[in-house]
């Protein structure tokens, strides 16, 4: 029989994971002293191998705690599931690497940057397909796909001008620019959209009655900052269309 601290000696395992399995269920002490003292015996080692074994290959706590419920269990459906689930989570960690290395390079790029700006870029990277999924309920999908192609994702160049563009428009709210200099701003903007794209949107009478789902358009700028530049690019929108 071993105490607690021989037992993890023996296995590898650390006392708190040997308590936190006990908790769980999934690995009871053989015998429990009267002053609650953990002993365990050889038997224990081997039901100790069966959850390393199950988290070795990606199974969660709860799942392998389900799993030494049953007496017995289809091994083979099991293990196609979980190869599923595995692939399912390469893919989001090499996205989540793409990801990485893209912000790397804008960081190195840009060495100083608002965490507003930083994390709203992210944001939006992050949820850029959900985004197109939710414009094109109200845009045509072909103009939808059009505006995410000008970006092209992970587009480093792209997005150190609009960092730029950003921390201009950031200034001219602070310093209370004129509609001539905001305009000017702003033409920088648009001037990163196709011309015949922009004309197209133009066009589009749903286009300023979109309102942004917060939840997957991060937006950089405060409230008060969003209002007046709503206000701005409504302005030059309307003078635009009178051309």
């Amino acid at each position: 029989m071993y105490s607690i601290g021989q037992f993890s000696k023996k296995t590898g395992v650390s006392i708190r994971t040997l308590r936190y399995y006990d908790e769980m269920n999934l690995l009871k002490p053989s015998y429990i002293s009267e002053t609650g003292r953990r002993f365990y015996e050889n038997e224990d080692i081997i039901t100790l191998q069966k959850i390393t074994g199950l988290k070795t290959l990606g199974y969660s706590l709860k799942d392998i705690q389900e799993l030494m419920r049953q007496s017995q269990w289809d091994i083979t459906e099991s293990l196609k599931y979980q190869k599923e689930e595995m692939l399912r989570k390469l893919v989001e960690i090499e996205k989540n690497i793409e990801l990485l290395e893209y912000t790397i390079s804008l960081a190195q790029s840009n060495q100083v940057i608002e965490p507003e700006i930083f994390i709203a870029l992210i944001q939006n990277n992050l949820h850029m397909e959900s985004q197109q999924r939710w414009l094109k309920e109200y845009l045509p999908n072909e103009v939808v796909d059009e505006i995410y192609a000008v970006s092209n994702g992970n587009n480093v160049r792209y997005d150190e001008n609009l960092i730029n563009i950003i921390n201009q428009l950031k200034i001219a709210y602070k310093n209370q620019f004129t509609d001539t200099e905001v305009h000017t701003i702003l033409e920088g903007l648009f001037s990163q959209v196709p011309h015949e794209l922009f004309n197209r949107l133009l066009t589009e009478p749903k286009l300023m009655e979109i309102q942004l789902d917060s939840m997957l358009f991060s937006s950089p700028f405060s409230k008060q900052e969003e209002e007046w530049l709503i206000e701005k690019i409504e302005n030059m929108l309307k003078e635009y269309k009178t051309k």
